[in-house]
């Protein structure tokens, strides 16, 4: 018995001693699994341009869409139209959705979740063939992005390109596309996730639409009336 407690007691003191030297247990050990759970949780994603989002409304599923959040920050939807969502949480666009729609819905029950994130997209807008939103790869440039939406209209004012960063949308990059087409690659810029670029309109190409739309029908209806006038009087 007494073998017993002093081994017991030997034990015991090993284990404290080991214990000190060791010091306290990682936090990573130590802390709560569910208090980092939650700690994670509180950092809500906040919706973005270019994430695209899924709607489900119950009981109508006709009103549920996978929608694509625009450049200016707006998605459209049935009955309620144009919806800034540009910063909110899902829960928040939950909480507004199933407000808007209970002016139509009984009791309708929102799900909102968001399906793919901006992060590695890159979106053109203004005066090119085929504009929205489209994958980024590392490496990617100007002219590739454009040649990749089948090129300029007949109206862009290639040497006036914008470049927005998503971060500084205010200090954006000025192009000279019109350089970089004939031939001067070096001036033509690499592009970053989350860039916006933005082709605008010529000047007179409103002036230019305006005379091939509307000066010449009336000049050929005039020339042939000029000539049924002649004919006549042979």
């Amino acid at each position: 018995m007494n073998n017993t407690g002093f081994l017991f007691r030997k034990s015991l003191a090993l284990v404290l001693s080991a214990v000190w030297i060791a010091g306290p247990l990682p936090s990573v050990l130590a802390a709560d699994p569910s208090a980092q759970a939650s700690t994670a949780g509180d950092k809500a994603y906040l919706i973005s341009p270019g994430d695209i989002v899924s709607i489900v409304v119950f009981p109508v599923a006709e009103y549920s869409r996978e929608v694509t959040v625009q450049p200016d920050g707006k998605i459209e939807l049935p009955l309620i139209g144009s919806l800034l969502v540009k910063g909110l949480t899902s829960r928040e666009l939950q909480d507004l959705l199933r407000e808007r729609y209970g002016r139509y819905v009984a009791n309708p029950q929102v799900t909102v979740n968001v399906r793919h994130f901006a992060g590695r997209r890159v979106a053109i807008i203004g005066e090119v063939r085929t504009p929205g939103y489209y994958e980024y790869r590392d490496g990617m440039k100007l002219l590739e992005l454009v040649s990749q939406v089948g090129g300029t209209t007949e109206f862009a004012a290639t040497t006036r390109v914008r470049i927005l960063r998503a971060d500084s949308p205010r200090k954006g990059i000025t192009v000279d596309l019109k350089e970089v087409l004939e031939g001067r690659l070096d001036r033509d810029p690499l592009l970053l996730p989350g860039d916006t670029v933005y082709v605008p309109k010529q000047r007179f190409a409103m002036s230019a639409s305006w005379i091939t739309g509307t000066v010449y029908p009336w000049a050929t209806l005039a020339t042939l009336i000029a000539t049924l006038v002649i004919l006549s009087r042979q």
